[in-house]
Parts: structure tokens; C-alpha cells; sequence
């Protein structure tokens, strides 16, 4: 990982905070955020999180959650459209969407790789020998084919010199899902959230091997990737696009709703109270962030041969 990549994780609220004065004017129109996703998901809650922090801290004149349930149509809709208030949740799925800037990183979960208790793999040292040895040997779980936990089981395999090309993996609905398949052996390891999994480490029903923040979490009690050999820093992190056929005005007064909440105690408490890690980030240093870590990612999915 290169130095720049691994320091932009980190990037962005002190600058942030320096520069903060008393804010910007209240949004004139009502905010919409667009959560491309079924109501109740990771994006859903997110959304939420950012509605609530625009309106105590009165950022808008109102502000909405809508929810587009992934339709691709509905999608394109707010690609094309042109009000002044809307901004879409993205991951990293989504984030190079067509017709769409990007605005700011606001934050992500560090993921953590797990094994069942009885399992043969006593520490990550174990499932790297494993998957050095045969990567296909290893079946792996997390949540959907193509997302955050998928592609760290790539990134993980690449980062320990094996064949992405072989590793296999285990989709699950949700981590409940996986959860399951771990405790009754149907998968020998997985990757998920420290939100979800940290409290079923802490009740002895999974053993932690590994988390993927740059260094170790207070959480869950596990050596970091990097410390564990795996030069690999990987967040499921959340930004906000807004159209590119707004006015360059419009754009810049909701990139300043987003440096205020970035920089609020509000946003700070709510990621606190779901295990996020605040990661705001803009301009262009997102930029190339931004840049580097799609690159890393269509090139990891690619290896899966989920991408052409």
C-alpha cells in the first residue's frame, strides 16, 4: 500500500476542524438523501444518521431519507435530475457512478476476520499458511458477491501472495447469515463488520484472527492485517455524490452540509454509538483517493472474475 493511500484514511477532520467558522447558511430547499438500497440497510441507517445531524443542527430547511430499493431507473433518475437538495448515499459499489461528483467520504466500518471456535485456524498466521497453501481449499463468507467483504477476502489472498482467482467464497444475505454458517462449519472463515461481529467475539461464539484498520480496534482483541503481514488497510465506508447537472454554486453549498456534519459532534456521537469510524474526506485529496482505491477495487473483482 502506498504511503499517501494508507495516510488518506486518516485524512481530512483536523484540516476540517481548522477551517470550520460558524458554518454555512441553512440549505434553502429541502435535503433529499437518496439511499440506493432497501429501507432498513447499512445505507438506510446511514441516511438516517445524516438526516438527524442536519436537523438538529439546522442544515436544511428540512430533510428527507428516500429510499430508490437498488432501481436501476430510479438511480438514473437522480443522475439526470436536477434539484438542489438531493445527495446519494454511495459505498463502493456505486461510487463511480455515471452522471454523478463525488462530495465527501463521511465514514466506514473496519472489518474483521473471523473463524469458528472449533476451527483449525487459531490465528491468522493459521488461515494465511491455508490460503497460501491452496486458496480454494479455504471457503470464505461474508455478505454479497462484489461487496466490501468480498473484496478483502480478494485483497487478503492477494496480500498474502495466493491466487485471487481461486478463492471461494460464501454469500450471505446479512451477517446474521454468516453467523450461522460459522457456527455450524459451513464456512471456515469469514469477513464482516466490528459492529455486528465484535459482540459474538466477546461472547466466545466466533474467534477474531484479524481487523482491517490501519491500528488496533478497542473492540475486538486481534493483531491488525498490517501487523499480520497483509500490507492492506479496507473500510466498507459511505460517501455522498450529488448529480453533475447541478450548478457549481449548488455543489459547493452541499459540499459545506457535508463539511458540517463531518466536523459536528452530532456525527461524531452517531458513529460512535454504530462502531463507524469517522473518515471525512474532500476535494482533492478524495479525489485521489477516490481514484486509487476504485482502481484497487475493479482490479480485486476482476481477480474474483466478477468483473470483465
Amino acid at each position: 500500500m502506498r504511503r499517501r493511500e494508507f495516510l488518506l484514511w486518516g485524512a481530512g477532520l483536523a484540516a476540517l476542524a481548522a477551517g470550520c467558522g460558524a458554518g454555512p447558511r441553512p440549505l434553502g430547499v429541502p435535503l433529499s438523501l437518496v439511499v440506493p438500497a432497501v429501507v432498513g440497510g447499512l445505507d438506510d441507517e446511514f441516511a438516517q444518521e445524516l438526516r438527524r445531524v442536519v436537523t438538529r443542527r439546522g442544515l436544511a430547511r428540512a430533510a428527507e431519507v428516500t429510499a430508490c430499493d437498488g432501481d436501476k431507473a430510479s438511480i438514473r433518475d437522480f443522475t439526470h435530475g436536477t434539484g438542489r437538495g438531493r445527495m446519494l448515499v454511495a459505498g463502493p459499489a456505486l461510487v463511480n457512478l455515471a452522471g454523478t461528483v463525488p462530495l465527501a467520504r463521511m465514514a466506514g466500518e473496519w472489518s474483521v476476520v473471523v473463524a469458528p471456535m472449533g476451527s483449525r485456524f487459531r490465528d491468522f498466521d493459521d488461515l494465511a499458511a491455508a490460503l497460501r497453501r491452496s486458496p480454494g481449499s479455504v471457503l470464505m463468507g461474508g455478505r454479497g458477491h462484489g461487496g466490501a467483504d468480498h473484496v478483502l477476502c480478494g485483497l487478503v489472498a492477494k496480500g498474502l501472495g495466493a491466487d485471487a482467482r481461486l478463492v471461494d467464497y460464501a454469500a450471505f444475505p446479512g451477517q446474521d447469515g454468516l453467523l450461522g454458517a460459522l457456527l455450524d462449519g459451513r464456512v471456515a472463515a469469514g469477513v464482516g463488520g466490528v459492529a455486528r461481529l465484535a459482540p459474538q467475539i466477546r461472547a466466545g461464539r466466533v474467534r477474531a484472527l484479524a481487523v482491517s484498520s490501519p491500528e488496533r480496534l478497542p473492540e475486538v482483541d486481534a493483531p491488525t492485517l498490517m501487523e499480520s503481514g497483509v500490507r492492506l488497510v479496507h473500510a466498507d465506508w459511505r460517501a455522498l455524490l450529488a448529480s453533475d447537472a447541478l450548478r457549481d454554486d449548488d455543489r459547493a453549498h452541499l459540499l459545506d452540509v457535508c463539511r458540517s456534519i463531518g466536523v459536528s459532534d452530532e456525527w461524531a456521537a452517531s458513529c460512535r454509538r454504530h462502531l463507524w469510524t469517522p473518515l471525512y474526506l474532500d476535494g482533492p485529496d478524495f479525489d485521489d483517493w477516490l481514484r486509487v482505491e476504485s482502481a484497487r477495487a475493479r482490479d480485486v473483482l476482476t481477480d474474483l472474475g466478477l468483473k470483465q
